[in-house]
């Protein structure tokens, strides 16, 4: 039997619109005790909200949306879970999406008009422009962007990867690492573009080393491009023995295409990952990565996304953090 907010208010002996405005998390003077006995009677009766009516009473669905180009990467699955973790505490949802591109590589924005969201957190926006990004709003929809790389005219918490990717060079020059390549993807338009942090790291180290820059390039950020990428490019010029990688997945992927060649890690090739997934632990030896704070990241921008949803107007809200050089087995001589 379906229980309504009248039989709930009946039970806790409080007016309807009481009941409906602690359910909602509709900001007005309650007490917290008034607010506690709501939810306990709701939760003892069973009350299950009609999220339509909600949205139509409240002007809102307490949903998110989560939008980023790489639904295949460990990274990006640890992000939807701390951001998960993060806005259930506040009674939201969490919708999750592949960012869409249009003509000329632009980010596609029609479908963040088209969705039912009160606002949307979007991870390593691929590049140009948002269309009709004012004030941190898109189709008055509160916008967050996180990660690596972020549109600086809106709300952002962003990772700056540059005095740790130049820190992870130098570390594997200290071990004894004459050749150092960066392992990369094919992205060096869009890198020169944004002035990517990592890029930017692996060359300055370098050049303080007196060394020229050498990379190996694959043809996207997965593990398997990695490993038939190095295999190549091994054979043709010979291993290089020190690995700087765009991520943690082309770093496991070098890991089998090293062990083919018959090289051992780190005696022969040390390397270095970055973003400090989980499975880098697993890894033997263990991977040195530069890890990012991933936890303070999404806690964060929910932090910024809810202040934005609350007031529209606030003013843009933006931190950098930094992530950390983790090292571990895979560079250690």
């Amino acid at each position: 039997m379906t229980i309504s907010i009248r039989e709930v208010a009946a039970r806790a002996k409080v007016s309807r619109a009481t009941v409906s405005r602690v359910l909602n998390n509709v900001d007005v003077p309650i007490s917290a005790e008034t607010r506690q006995l709501v939810r306990h009677v709701a939760a003892e009766m069973g009350y299950q909200p009609n999220r339509a009516a909600r949205a139509l009473a409240t002007g809102r669905t307490q949903t998110i949306a989560l939008w980023t180009s790489n639904l295949r990467s460990a990274y990006y699955g640890e992000v939807i879970y701390y951001t998960h973790e993060e806005i259930v505490r506040h009674e939201y949802e969490l919708f999750v999406s592949a960012a869409g591109m249009g003509p000329g590589e632009l980010v596609d924005t029609n479908q963040l008009a088209s969705w039912p969201v009160d606002g949307v957190l979007a991870v390593d926006v691929p590049r140009g422009k948002l269309l009709g990004l004012s004030n941190s709003l898109i189709e008055n929809k509160a916008f967050v962007n996180i990660g690596a790389y972020v549109l600086e005219d809106a709300d952002f918490v962003q990772v700056d990867f540059q005095e740790k990717a130049a820190e992870a060079v130098l570390h594997l020059a200290e071990t004894g690492c004459k050749r150092i390549a960066y392992l990369v993807p094919d992205w060096f338009e869009w890198f020169e573009e944004s002035a990517d942090a990592r890029l930017t790291g692996y060359r300055l180290a370098m050049a303080k080393l007196g060394r020229e820059p050498e990379y190996i390039v694959t043809d996207s950020e997965l593990r398997e491009a990695a490993t038939s990428a190095l295999a190549s490019y091994a054979g043709a010029h010979g291993c290089p023995d020190g690995l700087f990688c765009y991520n943690d997945e082309l770093a496991i992927g070098a890991y089998p295409a090293l062990r083919e060649l018959g090289l051992s890690i780190p005696d022969d090739v040390a390397v270095v990952g970055c973003d400090g997934i989980k499975d880098t632990s697993y890894l033997y030896p263990a991977l040195t990565t530069i890890v990012q704070p991933l936890e303070q990241m999404c806690a964060t921008a929910w932090a910024f996304l809810k202040r934005r949803i609350d007031d529209p107007t606030v003013s843009l809200q933006q931190q950098i953090l930094q992530p950390r050089l983790e090292i571990r087995g895979s560079s250690k001589r």
